[in-house]
């Protein structure tokens, strides 16, 4: 996305400074917002993407020392994407550590 200038890239996190604005991945936060499938296509509508990427981990949800957690974050990544009006592409984090 780097590699054009003509795409506009906007992020939301419950967070101001998540881990990708410290670690300089991206430079900052615009909407300081919890996604959840109830407030999904609000979301949508005011900012009107093209597309929308979750990326979100069990970390990130508050969930990685529990049970589940992992398991319990995919299902709710996909039913975010399942409410939206909008195209949604999940990014996994299988990988990351």
């Amino acid at each position: 996305m780097q590699k054009n200038p003509d795409i506009e890239v906007v992020v939301s996190d419950p967070s101001p400074a998540p881990a990708a604005v410290k670690q300089g991945v991206i430079e900052r936060v615009d909407i300081v917002e919890n996604v959840t499938p109830l407030n999904i296509n609000q979301l949508a509508r005011r900012i009107r993407p093209d597309l929308i990427l979750i990326s979100s981990s069990a970390e990130e949800h508050g969930l990685g020392a529990l049970e589940g957690g992992q398991a319990l974050t995919h299902a709710l990544n996909y039913e975010i994407a399942s409410h939206c009006d909008c195209p949604v592409l999940i990014l996994s984090h299988s990988n990351a550590r």
